[in-house]
């Protein structure tokens, strides 16, 4: 499961900004993803337990999750809901389509305790 690999390199990023301020703990973390890729809430939260283990400072942490709506956006302008990538336009059929937010998982903020 990819999703592993992806949230032990944001808790790593989040360590080593701890790591700068001298936390002691954190205790919540914001992460967005998209569920047009194929990461789920539950994947996430699956490896959220698994890695924040992995840290003394994260091991009591909570996750809270961002899920952006799923919407892909065609070359002929129509934004409509997708399932996947790719998706066809139900407007015109094209598979040139994109997502119109982010499908990485991204760290949008966290707390610390000093």
């Amino acid at each position: 499961m990819h999703e592993v690999a992806l949230v032990r390199a944001i808790i790593q990023e989040i360590e080593k900004q701890a790591s700068v301020r001298k936390a002691r703990r954190v205790n919540n973390i914001r992460i967005r993803f998209n569920s047009l890729t194929s990461h789920s809430a539950d994947h996430v939260r699956f490896a959220f337990e698994i890695t924040r283990k992995e840290s003394e400072r994260l091991k009591d942490s909570s996750l809270e999750l961002n899920e952006v709506p799923p919407l892909l956006l065609c070359r002929c302008g129509h934004e409509f809901e997708g399932h996947h990538l790719p998706d066809a336009c139900p407007r015109c059929g094209s598979l040139e389509v994109k997502p119109v937010y982010d499908t990485n998982l991204v760290l949008e903020n966290f707390e610390m305790e000093s």
